[in-house]
């Protein structure tokens, strides 16, 4: 065939007629299964934090281009110069646990002419303040919560801690909203537990100032002016993956960055939380059993306070002791629901935890040398080390830590509702284990194509005619690289269109979720660093749907009856088990 028929008959394949037909029926809630506080922001906020908040309810306000090249050129020319130089070739996930990637650092080398092109200074904020298929997710975060806050506090709010982070939670609560997300369930960052220092904690101030959001006056003007409601939002309080891989005597927990394979690792004292801190924080309390909130606040907090998550790169290699660990956490959590109750509050609290997502350590095992170039840095996908086999069996262990929290407490599910978070490599038999044992999963379609943790190999395409025909035209030019900050925005250019969407996202977890009835939700996993948006997962869950129904008669017939709505009805579904005092019919 010659090579412009190939491509007519690609573009029709590809393109198709197919047209999916999802939209959110009126009375439909967008409810957010799983999202980062700190990752909601979209990168430009950091420009100019103040101008963001205004342009949320006057869009003739924007961040403009002289304050996106200025935070470039401080990042460039200071950070860099100062202390990221320091970091060498050294990949993320180093020993050390440095967490800067190397793909965000070189960019703020390679593109350092970019000042006058506003392109390229979005693609490079872009490419150092979300994932990327060159710079990992957590390195985003360490991006925001470090250089770029230090940027903030010193440029617009004149080194007043307070303001800068009085303003952040405003501006993350109004984004919110403006991404339709009505309901969420945000996670909050709580390793180590509250941490006060000098009478504060952070995490406390942050979940205040939401519940102070709620009734601020000039927060709910600005939402009558964005035409949007005051976003529900429920805090789940966040420990580290690492201490689900946790080995004996808990000095160390094995994990797959370093050689591809399980190996142990020191634990840094500083990822470990105990159950009795989680208890106690469910409880509103310090470790010492003292209240952190004023004895009338504490409803508030209830409410506020759903339950916890458990995340962290998922380079971890599951462990009888971490699972151990997790049974001691979700007692901890069944405890102080029973607790709670006890002191006349009603409901369940959620037990979220990663699992499956597998996620990718970039420019590893093969790092580019110094001095670095367009060329040997960002003109191919960078080497990867993951482990899907590992994401699979981790799936299978932690399915088993709940099998067997149920054998020992009769009347778990009376108190606690368990999620797993992606399971983006879980099979059909696992899908059909969740089911049986009550367990929920959060699916975030657009999330694991921005980590890789759905790969290119995966999508049925296949790796090979993604890259030539999709990503090799743009990969290589200087001019375009960029655009592949947004991978799957670059792979799918319309989410309605139910053949161009199956044959990237077709290969992904949410179908056996779906034929085997496991309550699935949707997520957009930290909307501002992984490119995803609640609107759009739906759009593209339902296209998915179509897909599968058209393609795949096993789905046909186990997904008989299931559609778009069902992923709404299950949200509603979630929120109501978790406002009751008892186990619902799963």
């Amino acid at each position: 065939m010659q090579r412009s028929a190939f491509i007519a008959g690609l573009v029709l394949a590809i393109s198709g007629i197919w047209t999916g037909t999802g939209a959110a029926a009126q009375g439909d809630v967008y409810f957010d299964a799983h999202n980062h506080f700190p990752g909601i922001l979209p990168y430009y906020a950091y420009a100019n934090l103040p101008r963001f908040i205004e342009n949320l309810s006057d869009p003739s306000r924007p961040v403009g281009f002289e304050d996106r090249r200025a935070l470039l050129a401080y990042l460039a020319g200071t950070w860099y110069p100062s202390k990221g130089a320091a970091l060498d070739d050294k990949p993320f996930s180093a020993p050390d646990g440095q967490r800067f990637a190397l793909g965000s650092r070189a960019a703020l080398v390679v593109y350092r002419d970019a000042a006058k092109d506003p392109k390229k200074v979005d693609g490079v904020l872009e490419r150092v303040l979300t994932a990327t298929p060159w710079s990992e997710f957590d390195s985003a975060y360490a991006f925001r919560g470090g250089p770029a806050h230090a940027y903030l506090l010193a440029r617009f709010y004149g080194g007043s801690y307070d303001r800068l982070e009085a303003d952040l939670c405003k501006a993350t609560y109004l984004d919110l909203a403006a991404t339709n997300i009505q309901i969420s369930e945000q996670s909050l960052p709580f390793i180590g537990g509250w941490q006060f220092r000098h009478g504060r904690s952070d995490k406390l101030d942050t979940i205040e100032c939401v519940l102070r959001l709620r009734g601020d006056a000039t927060v709910l003007s600005a939402l009558r002016s964005m035409h949007e409601p005051a976003p529900d939002i429920r805090f789940v309080l966040m420990t580290h993956t690492s201490q689900l891989a946790t080995l004996p005597g808990g000095q160390s927990y094995s994990e797959f960055s370093k050689t591809g394979a399980c190996a142990p690792v020191g634990l840094p004292h500083v990822l470990v939380t105990t159950p009795e801190t989680i208890y106690h924080a469910l409880m509103a309390q310090d470790d010492a059993g003292a209240l952190v909130v004023p004895a009338p606040a504490v409803p508030a907090f209830y409410s506020a306070v759903a339950g916890i998550d458990t995340a962290g790169p998922e380079t971890t290699c599951f462990s009888d002791e971490g699972m151990k660990y997790f049974e001691r956490l979700a007692e901890a959590v069944y405890r102080a629901a029973k607790d709670r109750r006890a002191g006349g509050w009603h409901g369940k609290l959620l037990v979220h935890t990663h699992v499956g997502e597998n996620s990718s350590t970039y420019f590893s095992p093969s790092l580019p040398a110094q001095p670095w170039t367009f060329a040997d840095t960002f003109a191919t996908l960078p080497a990867v080390r993951s482990n899907a086999e590992q994401a699979h069996e981790n799936i299978a262990m932690l399915s088993k830590a709940v099998a067997d929290l149920e054998r020992s407490h009769p009347d778990l599910h009376d108190y606690v509702v368990f999620r797993f978070a992606h399971a983006t490599w879980a099979d059909d038999k696992q899908a059909q284990t969740l089911h049986d044992l009550g367990i929920e999963t959060d699916i975030n379609l657009e999330s694991n194509v921005a980590t890789g943790a759905y790969p290119l190999a995966r999508m049925p395409l296949g790796a090979a005619l993604l890259k030539r025909f999709w990503i090799d035209p743009l990969i290589g030019n200087p001019q375009t690289n960029l655009r592949l900050n947004d991978l799957l925005e670059v792979l799918v250019a319309n989410g309605a269109n139910v053949r161009q969407v199956g044959g990237i996202l077709g290969n992904v977890s949410l179908r056996f979720m779906l034929q085997r009835h496991v309550r699935c939700i949707l997520g957009t996993d930290g909307d501002g660093v992984e490119h995803s948006d609640i609107v759009k997962e739906y759009a593209y869950a339902s296209s998915l749907i179509d897909y599968w129904n058209r393609t795949d008669p096993s789905f046909a017939s186990l997904a008989s009856g299931i559609s778009e709505r069902t992923l709404f009805a299950n949200a509603q579904w979630h929120l109501h088990d978790m406002a009751t005092d008892t186990a619902q019919p799963y």
